[in-house]
């Protein structure tokens, strides 16, 4: 509960390095802000949309040759103006990108965590831990969007490179997941990637351009929120008449 009444905080007074956006507690983040990863391939910074709150060249292009390569944007808890979040926590992401394939392939979200009861079968309980988004349409038009009742994933053991739960096809939305193993419900977010290749097979160049992200708070989080502050205020008047 602490963990989530702060984790609201921090997308309401939304920090250095982040824009906000019109709807109450959404989170845009800077993509210039965040960290280039994978193998294989290239990146740069190139103008985008937010140009003029972010700086000049706000958004990130990554080109890898073969869809068997990777290449990840990566918004962590050191990205400027990244909420604090739990898994339980998240309401839902947008991410504004642009894409071309050389076949059928499409980016994705990765979810970062770890899982501190060892719940989901992983070596140890400071392994990280993606649900990694797994389903053929997961892009519309410029908008890469999940939905915490509708957006299949995966369960994969980034420190020992296990797929966890039953393989990689095995699949369930985060509320799913959540549903399954309550005792991620309150585990840190603590990275929202947004990759790019990692096939089977090779079907030629891709190239990712995210130019922004929106990270959309739970309802009921903005409504514990607006608890704690009433709560906090309360606090405080009685700490004032005691002394």
């Amino acid at each position: 509960m602490f963990r989530l009444v702060l984790g609201s905080i921090a997308i309401a007074l939304v920090t250095v390095g982040a824009v906000a956006a019109a709807q109450a507690g959404v989170v845009t983040l800077c993509p210039s802000g965040a960290t280039v990863g994978g193998f294989g391939g290239t990146s740069s910074n190139v103008p985008g949309p937010l140009d003029g709150t972010c700086g000049a060249n706000s958004a990130v292009q990554i080109k890898i040759p073969a869809s068997t390569d990777y290449g990840k944007l990566q918004f962590n808890s050191t990205t400027p103006g990244y909420p604090n979040l739990t898994l339980g926590g998240l309401g839902g992401l947008s991410a504004n990108v642009t894409f071309a394939s050389g076949g059928s392939d499409q980016p994705y979200f990765l979810l970062a965590f770890t899982d501190s009861s060892s719940s989901l079968g992983q070596a140890n309980s400071t392994d990280q831990i993606l649900f990694i988004e797994f389903q053929p349409s997961a892009l519309s038009g410029n908008t890469l969007a999940v939905d915490p009742n509708s957006t299949l994933f995966n369960v994969y053991d980034n420190t020992t490179n296990a797929y966890l739960q039953g393989g990689q096809s095995h699949t369930h939305t985060l509320a799913g997941w959540l549903s399954l193993f309550p005792a991620l419900y309150g585990e840190s977010l603590d990275g929202i990637w947004i990759g790019e290749g990692l096939t089977g097979s090779d079907t030629g160049p891709e190239t990712l351009t995210v130019n922004s992200l929106d990270v959309v708070p739970e309802p009921t989080s903005m409504a514990l929120l607006s608890t704690a502050l009433i709560g906090f205020g309360g606090i405080r008047r009685r700490r004032r008449r005691g002394g």
